[in-house]
């Protein structure tokens, strides 16, 4: 079975910018049967999408942030059959990168792609076989912005810190982590600049169909996988999840609780009190403040939005060169519980399919 491959690069994205990962260097090395597309604007998705649809790619590498993975997903999603939509590997060309880090991508782009030119070559000789990691997407329905599909929805102090990281001049993944210890000691400190963004939002939010008792809340967090960013695993019991239902997690908790605690927090041992941390098939959530998802922020005032599941899409479960940099061996952030030993006909039209954890 022939793979047909393709990478969307998009030359805004953090990495993209300062290293140039563009179509010119992936040519140099890849087979002349590839498409690779350089994306510059929104506008050149659809042409993008309009080409994998037409030439039958059924291995798409996407090239840039988390962001961008949601943009392109969701044009993919709104624009073909659930059972025509190609294997999907994010690679490492935006600022953090959370879905690529939870898939288990380490290394650069073009270090990546030129592990799997070599793979996919083997693959069509019969010497390798595809390995796919079955994941259900958010589905995030904006009564004033329609629909998107994503991986990590977030309100209150994170989309407020987010919304801060997005006005830095040439923002990298040190000002990620600067702005954290910065607004977490700002607050320690009583900052009065930094405590404004602790202040909680008024929300109604209900949670498979029943209403949570509270009315303001410090944030919220929708998420696909259980990693976040740095050590942030908040999710308790994450092995419970099942593949579909996603991790949410919603507190009314005083600031100053999390972060005396914010370690056992923010690892998922601890659930401070007045917060809801478990497994959810559908949200409802009006908020008076706007939200983030794979760090692309609405800045509505208010919010008027249902979170619940997309359709089946599979990753490309990497080989375990990639998953490592400079010698060392990182683990893949990917719930055991997210496997099925079976996927169903209609999303696997390749011959020999495998899985692995």
């Amino acid at each position: 079975m022939r793979l047909r491959c393709a990478i969307v690069n998009n030359m805004n994205s953090g990495k993209n910018k300062r290293y140039r990962y563009n179509r010119d260097k992936f040519m140099s090395f890849v087979p002349d049967t590839w498409r690779i597309i350089d994306s510059y604007s929104l506008s050149d998705l659809p042409p993008a999408i309009h080409l994998i649809k037409e030439e039958g790619i059924n291995l798409l590498m996407i090239n840039g942030g988390d962001g961008t993975l949601q943009r392109i997903i969701t044009e993919l999603i709104q624009g073909m059959p659930e059972n025509s939509l190609p294997i999907i590997l994010p690679l490492r060309g935006g600022t953090a990168n959370m879905v690529a880090g939870n898939i288990g991508v380490r290394k650069n782009p073009l270090d990546t792609v030129r592990i799997l030119a070599k793979y996919v070559d083997d693959y069509g000789k019969g010497r390798e076989t595809m390995q796919v990691l079955p994941v259900m997407p958010l589905k995030v329905t904006d009564r004033n912005n329609g629909i998107k599909y994503g991986f990590a929805f977030m309100n209150g102090l994170i989309y407020k810190v987010q919304d801060l990281f997005t006005k830095q001049e040439n923002p990298t993944f040190s000002t990620v982590v600067n702005l954290i210890t910065t607004t977490i000691g700002g607050y320690a400190i009583a900052n009065p600049k930094i405590r404004k963004y602790y202040s909680k939002i008024s929300a109604d939010v209900s949670i498979d169909g029943t209403r949570y008792p509270e009315d303001r809340y410090l944030l919220m967090i929708a998420a696909v996988f259980q990693r976040l960013l740095l050590w942030f695993r908040p999710f308790y019991s994450p092995d419970a999840k099942g593949v579909n239902k996603f991790y949410f997690a919603a507190t009314a908790s005083d600031p100053w609780i999390l972060i005396r605690n914010i370690r056992a927090f923010t690892t998922g041992k601890q659930v401070p009190p007045r917060t809801f941390n478990s497994p959810a098939g559908q949200v409802q959530i009006k908020a008076e403040c706007g939200y983030a998802l794979d760090g692309e922020l609405v800045r509505d005032r208010y919010t008027d939005i249902t979170i619940g599941q997309g359709p089946m899409l599979r990753f490309f479960v990497v080989p375990d060169v990639i998953r490592t940099s400079y010698g060392i061996t990182y683990r893949a952030y990917i719930n055991p519980s997210h496997i099925s030993t079976h996927l169903p006909d209609n999303i696997a039209p390749f011959g020999r399919l495998g899985l692995q954890i």
